[in-house]
């Protein structure tokens, strides 16, 4: 599929629909734009809509209340963040419109509007999406929200994307230091939790050999 303006214009627009349905359809298509294939025919035009459009784009979600709607522009955020900036270095666009601090100023307000959120949901769906947005960027303070997310919530998706981040921090904490990114006490604190909930063994075993 390829994201024109007009789509993800439409999509923008159902965001803020009466209609939960359509709303769930267009924050879906938000969260396909987000992950499809670099370096193809979408790549310019998906970056370059939220480059210029990341104002209105929040706006039209920041009123939400569905919690599943809600974890899709939470992955939407953090899958643009993670794809289209931090791995921008794997393809090259020529765009006027795509300038760094236009760039920065859509990272400075998604973390603006996902720290918002924490303020307001103690949905443990909610909660995971914002913390594995801010994995992203590899913030510390998520160990803390994961722990008390896998206390309520351990479905199938749960634990792939809090699986994946334990992984990925194990890797980086091996290159740049035991404790960039998570200390002793969240390390001890996340593996009592997962024992005591029976779950991620393989992670557990990684913790416990940090």
């Amino acid at each position: 599929m390829k994201y024109t303006n007009e789509i993800l214009n439409t999509a923008l627009s159902d965001l803020q629909n009466m209609d939960i349905k359509e709303r769930k359809k267009a924050a879906k298509t938000f969260m396909k734009a987000a992950c499809a294939e670099l370096g193809t025919v979408n790549t310019k035009p998906v970056k370059e809509w939220f480059v210029l459009n990341i104002e209105n784009y929040l706006t039209a979600i920041k009123d939400e209340t569905d919690s599943e709607i809600i974890w899709r522009n939470l992955y939407t955020l953090q899958q643009f963040c993670a794809r289209y900036i931090h791995s921008a270095y794997l393809f090259k666009i020529n765009s006027d419109i795509i300038t760094e601090d236009n760039v920065k100023n859509v990272e400075e307000k998604a973390k603006a509007y996902v720290s918002s959120l924490l303020e307001v949901y103690k949905n443990p769906k909610v909660l995971q999406g914002v913390a594995s947005f801010f994995w992203v960027y590899r913030e510390p303070f998520v160990w803390d929200i994961f722990a008390e997310v896998l206390k309520k919530k351990k479905d199938k998706l749960t634990l792939s994307h809090i699986g994946i981040a334990i992984r990925q921090c194990y890797d980086l904490s091996k290159e740049n230091g035991k404790n960039t990114y998570i200390s002793d006490v969240q390390i001890k604190n996340l593996i009592e939790v997962l024992e005591a909930e029976n779950i991620l063994h393989r992670e557990i075993e990684l913790l416990k050999n940090w």
